[in-house]
């Protein structure tokens, strides 16, 4: 029991360092994918652990962890919502659909795990599909969504990193001479510079507000807070406590915006 106590503790810690990074970064679809699969598996190995263990011990595995567990299923509520994620072989049993690959849905949109629906085993392009693609925003080549065609070529594409609908191409678009309507930022790049903009802000705002208050309390996991208090952690700095659960807190710092502490 001790062995698989230990195993579980840490995979506890793991999860909460992948909701967080998730909170962080609600646009990047795999990194929220990523955290609700681990918050399942990791209620999955915790319920598991539990009908296995004595009663006695099941009793002091609720008591130490399961109101971790709960904490971070209900941290992960608070990602954007996910479909289904559906695998296995719901198609061809010859293997050749493209069932033979994990399906995820998020928002509205497919993609592949394996990034093989690009061309599939017939070595064609369809909508729905993933296809390899320069992406403006996130300077680089990624893979897409495509989302219209024209003959057999991809036309559209919708980048899986950041989110943003463009043309299809594999190479950077030619830079416009200076002046010219093509050097504009494009609509998504404006968005995102706006986002990112009204976050900073928001942060800067924080920033001078925590600046000015004077009865901070220093964190201590075995404390209790409430909504709205202030307190300097050690790793990053003064923050306002936004959520109170059962074991940990949910604090907006001015250094690193919305982090998950957890409380003893």
């Amino acid at each position: 029991m001790s062995s698989d106590l230990d195993k579980l503790t840490e995979e506890i810690r793991e999860v909460a360092l992948l909701v967080h990074s998730a909170q962080e970064r609600t646009e990047d679809r795999e990194i929220v994918a990523s955290a609700h699969l681990a918050v399942e598996k990791l209620s999955e190995n915790y319920r598991a652990l539990c009908a296995a263990a004595s009663e006695t011990d099941r009793a002091m595995l609720e008591r130490k962890l399961g109101r971790r567990v709960t904490d971070l299923r209900r941290l992960a509520s608070f990602l954007p919502r996910i479909g289904a994620i559906a695998s296995g072989p719901t198609g061809d049993r010859d293997g050749t659909g493209p069932s033979d690959v994990e399906e995820r849905r998020i928002t509205g949109v497919s993609w592949r795990s394996d990034h093989r629906g690009s061309t599939g085993r017939s070595g064609t392009y369809r909508v729905g599909g993933d296809v390899e693609a320069w992406c403006g925003p996130c300077d680089g080549l990624t893979t897409h969504d495509i989302v219209a065609m024209v003959g057999m070529q991809p036309k559209q594409v919708v980048c899986q990193a950041c989110g943003s609908r463009h043309h299809f191409r594999t190479t950077p678009a030619r830079k416009a001479s200076s002046g010219s309507a093509g050097s504009r930022p494009s609509p998504q790049e404006d968005e995102a510079a706006r986002k990112a903009e009204a976050k900073a802000e928001e942060l800067r705002a924080l920033g001078r507000e925590l600046a000015q208050v004077t009865n901070v309390r220093t964190f201590n996991p075995r404390e209790r807070y409430k909504v709205g208090e202030v307190i300097w952690h050690p790793e990053f700095g003064r923050g306002k406590v936004e959520t109170v659960l059962r074991s940990s807190l949910l604090v907006r710092f001015a250094s690193g915006g919305l982090k998950s502490v957890m409380l003893t």
